[in-house]
């Protein structure tokens, strides 16, 4: 007879325990094979329980193939591989443990203020539930996402950036990355595709993984060197001219016309504008992007809403050229839009009403004070110790602190709670790259989201470890 105390199933239901109970047995070889089930009716009595509860359970253990059942004769259990011991887990690396609790204040990654974002998401998400119509809602959508959405986006960036684009050649995707993935899929690219170097390492890796050849190109002041780029015989070069991560550096005009006249010396080049931390620049207006002088149509413009509503909300754009457009439609139009409907829906009336707009100019203005109160409190305690370049870019700036090696320095503020990206850890290629532009000591310093009070206890954290 089964033996199970009904006492110790710790919240489980009588039914889930005597199933679970049942099938642990059966997995372990402690019922063989072909062995006969008491009935139901004996079970229910010897536990006490239900009949239904017994039943319910065999007719689980049936459904999965652990017993079956023959008519007139009862429950048998069925043959089934004996469970292989499990493998005792692991110890996790103890840094890998204490990452999560251990970062207080990550300065290497891109971050929007949560309260921010909940407040004006929950609203716009509200506003849209409640109002909206439920075939916008819940109907179906083009693969490029939705109609209102790309309207939405072609007026701001008519307004914004001076970018002429139709909705249909405006493409919505989860991520810049899925739509950079699908965008190499559309082209492939037999000549591969440059990238600025220092630039983001996962770009690579995202290319790479399609089988393209990444070639990196190095920097200058002026941007990327479009007579490296030249040299790499690449088909495609994917660039940041606005703000460019993690240098900071702003492409010059002047480089500018070099690159689109790169991109017409040969059929079949493109230049992807990741127009990266445009929107927060923080002195002046922002940087024309390259998308608004090509003449052409050799420029894919990119851009993303991370920034400003949080790496959480996975909502990119692109701008596709108009044969490029017609060419998504034949050759990849078959994917389905990636993203919610519903949350399409909520930026797009956020765009609508100005409401976006505003809250960017808010989190602007609070973003600014937040540079303004780090770089106050690094100078109070390190004097000229330290240089800042490229603080009016965008949301990251470059620090690099004197008298200290770069390495030593990320570890000691890592051991207060403080995660730091050195410049050099951005590097594409086998050599130092990012030396060619920055000292190797250099940090990119991503203050998004950060409060002021936060700002300067982190400050404070990595002049102290300066001055240890």
């Amino acid at each position: 007879m089964l033996d199970y105390n009904m006492e110790e199933r710790e919240g489980q239901s009588l039914y889930e325990f005597l199933y679970r109970s049942i099938r642990r047995d059966i997995e372990d070889g402690v019922l063989r094979a072909h062995g006969r089930l008491p009935s139901k009716r004996l079970l229910a009595q010897h536990l006490g329980i239900s009949v239904i509860t017994a039943e319910n359970a065999y007719a689980q253990l049936v459904a999965e193939g652990y017993c079956y059942s023959r008519q007139r004769r009862g429950y048998f259990v069925s043959p089934i591989p004996l469970r292989t011991p499990r493998a005792p887990k692991a110890a996790e690396p103890e840094s890998s443990r204490s990452l999560p609790d251990a970062v207080r204040y990550d300065l290497a990654s891109a971050k929007a203020d949560p309260a921010q974002v909940s407040r004006v998401w929950g609203k716009a998400l509200r506003r849209v539930l409640a109002s909206e119509p439920d075939e916008e809602l819940y109907g179906p959508q083009p693969p490029k996402g939705a109609l209102r959405l790309r309207r939405a986006i072609a007026d701001r960036l008519r307004q914004v950036r001076g970018i002429d684009a139709s909705p249909e050649r405006i493409v919505i995707g989860a991520g810049s990355q899925m739509l950079d993935a699908m965008l190499a899929q559309l082209i492939r690219p037999s000549g591969g595709i440059a990238l600025e170097d220092p630039g983001y390492p996962r770009l690579a890796q995202i290319y790479g993984s399609l089988g393209l050849r990444v070639a990196p190109v190095p920097l200058d002041d002026g941007g990327i060197v479009v007579e490296e780029l030249r040299r790499t015989g690449a088909q495609v070069a994917h660039v940041m001219p606005s703000h460019q991560f993690p240098t900071g550096i702003v492409t010059s005009i002047s480089r500018r016309y070099e690159l689109l006249a790169w991109a017409s010396e040969r059929p079949g080049r493109l230049i992807v504008e990741d127009d990266y931390d445009a929107a927060f620049r923080m002195a002046g207006r922002p940087v024309a992007s390259l998308t608004s002088i090509d003449v052409q149509g050799r420029v894919v413009y990119t851009d993303t809403f991370s920034k400003s509503l949080g790496p959480t909300l996975r909502m990119a754009f692109m701008v596709l050229p108009g044969p490029l457009a017609e060419e998504w439609d034949d050759k990849v139009g078959f994917y389905a839009n990636s993203v919610s409907v519903i949350d399409q829906v909520a930026l797009a009336s956020l765009i609508e009403s100005g409401e976006y707009d505003r809250y960017v100019n808010r989190y602007r203005k609070a973003q600014r004070d937040v540079r303004d109160a780090f770089i106050g409190e690094l100078r109070q305690a390190l004097g000229d110790r330290f240089s800042v370049e490229q603080a009016d870019s965008g949301l990251h700036f470059v620090l690099a602190i004197e008298g200290i090696d770069g390495g030593v320095l990320k570890a000691r503020a890592a051991e207060q709670g403080v995660r730091l990206g050195l410049i050099s850890e951005y590097s594409l290629s086998e050599g130092d790259a990012a030396g060619s532009v920055r000292q190797p000591a250099a940090f990119a310093i991503q203050y998004g989201g950060l409060s002021l009070e936060s700002a300067r206890e982190a400050a404070r954290i990595i002049a102290g470890c300066a001055s240890a």
